[in-house]
């Protein structure tokens, strides 16, 4: 038998709920094109926004009756408004302190790195070290790497390095004056896991690998302080909003960054909000990784809506921009030149076994853990995708939502088998814009016609997200990794290169789908689509409002949309 709730009881719970439905919004935004995303009501001209949360979307007619005396009101003018854009892969820690050290330029030709390394040598004094910024060899213009002599013409009385740094690999090239500092000979033992490359008379060439040991005695310190960082990172963040960003993944932090971006939300300096990838540093045994995991104070979901902890990540491969990532079949000799290699049966590296793959992978689930990798060639994501399929034998994986970072060489097989075990993939078009040109000489046509597969995945009924993986620079087009989440949309759709060229045109994906790919489908990764990703009555009030329609406007010119005003949980924390 139900029991009841006495008639005055209901009548004062339906008033309270009456009251609510007619208290004033915050804030309401009218005479807009409103793109919700929600597939129920695609359209609307107007929405409020009460204590951070859509309370309704609609006509312009209803939505000013939410308006009361203190309810702020921003006229659209007709302008396009879309859900807040997710940016879920960045590293603006890493990018903000490089900030703080060195403002990062983008630089393309050899000429161009001279240019800048001269004009560094008539800034400081004679003697001081000069550490180029990181400079892809896929971005500059020649295809290779500056050399000793391209650096002793630009700074003959200066130490000057270039660094070519991913994952398991690190290429140095020094100048004279810095062979000279450290004292490199023929004789100079090379540190463990090391190689330094000498000329047939002896001398050395300048080029070192995996030998960082040689020369970090000499660098000068780059630490920074905390609250220099903090600014440093505060300004980068608001730097995101401008186009549009109202949430990020920051891909891979520690306890110590997680803390960051609370102090930045404790001080009211958080403009975005923030899931946190904690890196795992594990041996790879079960006993290892167990104690990795508890050392941590925090586990997925925790936190709030503006900082909330993410997965763990553990790093597999390298990079295809530094023939590292790991491939099932070797790269091939057109690749020698790119990058570097010799070895006709060279696949790449697998920093991790097969073994200790699944170890890590079983027992992060096992212990409450959403996972993700850092998996860029086929041959690793093979390695990953046994590693779940071991641990779905345990429990379900399907609903810990594992991700895929990268994973740019799909295939059908590749993607129904992700599908099946609910695996979500997070990869950036836009290395398909800056770096395909170079990409296919070295790899040729068939791995491009399948590099950044966004319809492989797609139809298989994998969850994609694409995004930047921005690391250094502030600027969202001439960063290292642009973070223009237009680029990346105009890239999805167009799949042309910055040299102009088209590989895998069937692997394009209409506009709406790339746009889902930066909200509903990003939020997905992070368990947030039942808060984010459209607007909709109950969901964070996010939002932005563009200077020209991304689903309407010339394909070629999405990359120039901007924000015109930016909104975060109800609050306008950017306007143009």
């Amino acid at each position: 038998m139900s029991r009841r709730a006495p008639l005055p009881i209901l009548f004062a719970l339906a008033a309270c709920a009456a009251a609510a439905a007619q208290a004033p919004a915050d804030l309401v935004v009218v005479n807009g094109r409103i793109h919700t995303l929600n597939p129920a009501a695609p359209a609307a001209t107007a929405v409020a926004i009460r204590d951070g949360v859509f309370v309704a979307v609609g006509s312009e007619a209803d939505i000013r009756k939410l308006a009361g005396p203190a309810t702020r009101t921003i006229d659209a003018a007709g302008r396009t408004v879309i859900p807040g854009l997710i940016e879920s892969h960045v590293h603006s820690q890493g990018a903000s302190r490089g900030e703080a050290q060195q403002p990062f330029r983008q630089l393309h030709s050899i000429g161009e790195i001279k240019a800048w390394v001269r004009d560094q040598a008539n800034d400081r004094p004679e003697g001081q070290w000069i550490q180029l910024p990181r400079v892809d060899v896929t971005r500059i213009k020649e295809r290779r790497m500056p050399s000793r002599a391209d650096l002793d013409e630009a700074a003959p009385k200066h130490p000057a390095v270039f660094t070519w740094q991913y994952a398991n690999r690190t290429v140095q090239v020094l100048n004279s004056a810095a062979l000279a500092v450290i004292r490199l000979t023929k004789d100079t033992p090379a540190p463990k896991g090391g190689k330094l490359h000498f000329n047939p008379d002896g001398s050395p060439t300048g080029v070192i690998e995996n030998a960082n040991a040689l020369l970090v005695r000499f660098l000068p310190g780059r630490s920074i302080p905390e609250d220099k960082h903090l600014d440093s990172l505060a300004t980068l963040l608001r730097r995101y909003t401008e186009i549009g960003i109202t949430s990020i993944g920051e891909r891979n932090s520690s306890v110590e960054g997680y803390r960051l971006f609370e102090k930045l939300k404790a001080s009211d300096r958080l403009p975005v909000r923030v899931n946190v990838t904690i890196g795992l540093s594990t041996d790879g045994s079960v006993e290892g990784t167990e104690k990795a995991i508890r050392a941590l104070p925090f586990k997925t979901g925790d936190g709030d809506d503006w900082v909330r902890v993410g997965p763990l990540k553990i790093g597999v491969d390298g990079g295809a921009l530094y023939g590292t990532a790991y491939m099932r079949e070797p790269y091939g000799p057109a690749a020698f030149s790119l990058y570097g290699i010799s070895d006709p049966k060279y696949r790449g590296d697998l920093r991790v076994s097969p073994d200790k793959l699944k170890n890590i992978i079983r027992t992060g689930h096992r212990m409450g853990w959403q996972m993700s990798a850092h998996v860029t060639g086929d041959g690793g994501v093979d390695a990953v995708l046994d590693a779940v399929e071991a641990s779905n034998a345990d429990s379900p994986v399907a609903p810990r939502r594992y991700t895929l970072i990268h994973a740019y060489f799909p295939d059908q097989a590749t993607a129904r088998r992700a599908a099946r075990l609910g695996v979500c993939v997070d990869t950036q078009p836009a290395w398909y814009y800056k770096d395909g040109d170079a990409l296919f000489a070295a790899l040729g046509r068939k791995r491009l016609d399948q590099f950044i597969g966004l319809q492989l995945w797609r139809q298989a009924g994998v969850k994609v997200a694409i995004n930047a993986d921005h690391m250094q620079g502030f600027d969202p087009d001439t960063s290292l990794n642009p973070y223009n989440p237009f680029l990346a949309l105009q890239t999805a759709v167009l799949r042309r290169t910055e040299g102009g060229q088209r590989f895998g045109d069937n692997q394009r994906v209409s506009r709406l789908e790339a746009l889902r790919m930066l909200t509903i489908d990003a939020a997905w990764l992070s368990f947030d689509e039942k808060r984010k990703g459209t607007i909709e009555a109950g969901k964070l009030g996010d939002l932005a409002i563009l200077t020209a329609d991304p689903l309407a406007c010339p394909e070629d010119k999405i990359h120039a949309i901007r924000a015109v005003t930016t909104i975060v949980g109800g609050k306008v924390v950017y306007q143009r």
